[in-house]
């Protein structure tokens, strides 16, 4: 809200971001007081956009897409039994948490469900009471920090069930604090956009400036050149005419065709799993065509 205050203060034409849901759907508020145009890359909780605010768009998946495919890959491809889900409390990882209950269906197969306080540093109490539940994959609907101390201290405890979770782990922090029991990890996300034939000539150019991308990268390009598309195309920087504007634009991106629906949504948004593997990030399994 600090934030997103002092660049109404600063009489901002637009605004790429916020990187959560916990940020990005307050101080979407403040924006759409005075009409200011907002994309954000990385905020998946389907409120950002439920809410029907003309000036707020994503040009990134939901998490009630996200969910689904993680279920999805939870009963068809581990075919788990038992399941347990825990999540940060927060916007976006309980809500993640919530949507890949919700996909799973059948709720006897979630054998545990609670939450954990962002920040802790021992998770081993919780861990070990889902240990005593014997699941055969457990969930974590939160980001990386967290999702690092989680995989590390499940081995500790004795726990061997994988653990799924989705794009707010996937980030080398992630790695360095689980260490050797981020092996096996699964995430959901988008597919690999380095590999994208779009994106040769700008990942070039990032990483002879920044280095290697991270996971909303090339989101946050996208998203600000739409953002600067929709400007020129309304000859203005009002932002209710810059705002309606972006909702008839089409525009072919890094990440795919930007198009938004009434909500301010890309409808079409895929998700495929991750794994970990030796430190590395790869993908490794995609949903069945609907």
């Amino acid at each position: 809200m600090a934030v997103a205050n002092k660049l109404v203060n600063s009489n901002v034409v637009g605004v790429i971001g916020h990187w959560n849901s916990s940020a990005t759907i307050p101080a979407s508020d403040v924006y759409n007081r005075t009409s200011i145009p907002m994309i954000t890359p990385a905020s998946t909780n389907p409120q950002v956009t439920e809410r029907g605010l003309l000036n707020v768009f994503r040009i990134c998946g939901r998490d009630d897409q996200q969910g689904k495919v993680a279920a999805e890959f939870a009963l068809k491809a581990l075919k788990a039994k038992k399941i347990a889900i825990l999540h940060d409390k927060t916007t976006y990882g309980q809500g993640l948490a919530d949507e890949f209950r919700k996909g799973l269906g059948d709720q006897n197969l979630v054998v545990f469900y609670d939450g954990i306080t962002q920040g802790d540093k021992d998770y081993r109490a919780i861990l070990t009471s889902i240990k005593g539940k014997a699941p055969d994959l457990f969930f974590f609907g939160g980001i990386y920090p967290e999702g690092g101390l989680l995989a590390r201290q499940a081995r500790e405890v004795g726990i061997t069930a994988p653990m799924l979770s989705g794009d707010g782990v996937i980030d080398p922090v992630f790695v360095e604090i689980a260490g050797p029991a981020a092996n096996g990890t699964y995430l959901t996300f988008a597919p690999d956009t380095t590999k994208l034939p779009a994106a040769k000539e700008a990942l070039e150019r990032y990483r002879k400036k920044y280095g290697e991308p991270g996971p909303y990268s090339f989101y946050a390009f996208d998203a600000a050149n739409v953002l600067l598309a929709g400007i020129s195309k309304a000859a203005t920087t009002e932002g209710k005419k810059v705002s309606e504007t972006i909702h008839s634009v089409t525009y072919d991106g890094i990440t795919g065709r930007i198009q938004f629906d009434q909500k301010g949504d890309v409808p079409k948004i895929q998700y495929v799993v991750w794994i970990t593997r030796n430190g590395k990030f790869e993908e490794y399994w995609r949903p069945e065509k609907e």
